[in-house]
């Protein structure tokens, strides 16, 4: 029997579902998330801080995406 993986889902900008995997900002440390089926979708954490960011000034909080890729604005 196969094990079914549970994924959270977030609705992109566009109103499409997407499963989403968790990733770290490489420039401040803080959590996003990617869709899993196409890693340009992101949703940021915006005025959210994770308490390992380092950086509260990084453009994943001062111009957060939500369901938008990353070179959408």
């Amino acid at each position: 029997m196969s094990k079914v993986l549970n994924m959270p889902e977030r609705q992109d900008a566009e109103g499409a579902w997407h499963m989403v995997l968790k990733d770290v900002c490489g420039w401040c440390g803080c959590g996003y998330f990617v869709a899993e089926d196409d890693h340009d979708l992101v949703w940021e954490p915006g005025r959210h801080h994770d308490a390992s960011c380092s950086d509260n000034e990084c453009e994943c909080h001062t111009r957060a995406r939500v369901g938008k890729r990353h070179d959408e604005w």
